[in-house]
């Protein structure tokens, strides 16, 4: 029962709130896109890294992407547009944001 209660109390703790820009990813027959929107009064400096793999002509592609960027302050739009056509096909992604 004791645990229980310490579980309770540090559940009602205050904590602070870690504000940071929204991604929103899409990925569809027509490609893969990634869309960030900044509602604060502060850029951020952001690392992200992706993974696509594609069917380019037949044949099963990859691409790595590593950069470092900034998001402006009250600022939003697309980071990444990989868009499927009929010679490349998007297969699958990963991708990783931190920022500070």
């Amino acid at each position: 029962m004791n645990r229980f209660l310490v579980f309770g109390a540090i559940a009602l703790l205050p904590t602070t709130a870690v504000a940071m820009p929204f991604f929103n990813h899409f990925y569809n027959e027509s490609g893969y896109t990634l869309d960030v929107r900044n509602s604060e009064d502060r850029a951020y400096q952001c690392r992200t890294k992706y993974d696509l793999e594609y069917m380019e002509d037949g044949k099963i592609r990859a691409q790595h992407i590593d950069q470092t960027l900034t998001v402006p302050a009250k600022w939003s739009g697309r980071l990444v547009s990989f868009p499927s056509t009929t010679r490349s096909v998007l297969r699958t992604y990963r991708y990783d944001i931190v920022c500070d």
